[in-house]
């Protein structure tokens, strides 16, 4: 069984050293933040309660959200997905529930999320994936869905997902009467050339790097450009503050 690296950063400079460089055609280390580092590597439909709705498999229920989403997002998106694979992408990125989970090329934005304040007391994660294979990047013309965890880079991305530099996991099914199993649990007992790291950002250091990161242009506006973005980075400055420089200033 393969194990899973933990590393626990202990600050920007820490977490400044564990960024990979790219490994060659096809092989960008990808990251994806999360609030705790307890949650499981999960995509979002995993995390449905297929029992309380009238379909009988998860494969059943994605396609009945990508019915809805065809059927009623096309004006929405402004054009016309030509895959399965981007009909996915594009769902996942706005919400709807899909075998995609949200990773990323830039490794300060996995941090961003990791830091997200709305869990202080908890430590955060940034999980990282390096690729050792090429074929773990699902080619732009390759339309059907893989039954294997694979990478795949949207090819249609707004602004947001540019700025975020957004790729996304896709997650094998579970057959019919098995239970959903997470990324890592994937990892542990395949075969594939990959590895797989979990960076523990402790409770007590994620106000600060938060901090950090928005002195470094990382911040809710750039993530999310407009409005909305913009309200959420006015608030949380608020909330912002140090002393640390206090002896600059003299009396």
């Amino acid at each position: 069984m393969r194990e899973i690296e933990t590393i626990e950063i202990g600050g920007m400079e820490e977490f400044l050293r564990e960024m990979v460089p790219q490994l060659g055609f096809q092989r960008m280390p990808v990251y994806r933040g999360q609030a705790s580092s307890e949650w499981k590597l999960f995509p979002p439909l995993f995390r449905e309660e297929v029992a309380k709705t009238e379909f009988k498999s998860w494969s059943d229920l994605e396609a009945a959200f990508l019915i809805g989403l065809k059927q009623r997002g096309r004006g929405e998106l402004g054009y016309e997905p030509p895959t399965e694979l981007e009909w996915l992408a594009q769902g996942a990125h706005h919400g709807l529930p899909t075998r995609f989970s949200t990773w990323t090329e830039n490794a300060l934005v996995a941090l961003f999320f990791a830091t997200d304040p709305s869990r202080p007391e908890e430590d955060g994660a940034v999980w990282r994936i390096m690729p050792g294979d090429s074929r773990f990047v699902i080619s732009q013309d390759y339309e059907q869905i893989p039954e294997q965890a694979r990478l795949y880079r949207p090819q249609r991305p707004n602004a947001a997902m540019l700025n975020q530099k957004t790729c996304f996991l896709s997650h094998p099914l579970p057959k019919e009467d098995a239970s959903a199993e997470s990324f890592e649990d994937l990892f542990e007992l395949g075969r594939e050339r990959l590895s797989l790291a979990r960076l523990v950002i402790p409770a007590g250091e994620k106000a600060f790097l938060r901090r950090r990161l928005a002195t470094m242009g990382v911040d809710y506006r750039a993530m999310f450009p407009g409005m909305g973005g913009l309200c959420h980075d006015i608030r949380e400055e608020l909330y912002s503050h140090t002393d640390s420089y206090e002896w600059i200033f003299p009396e």
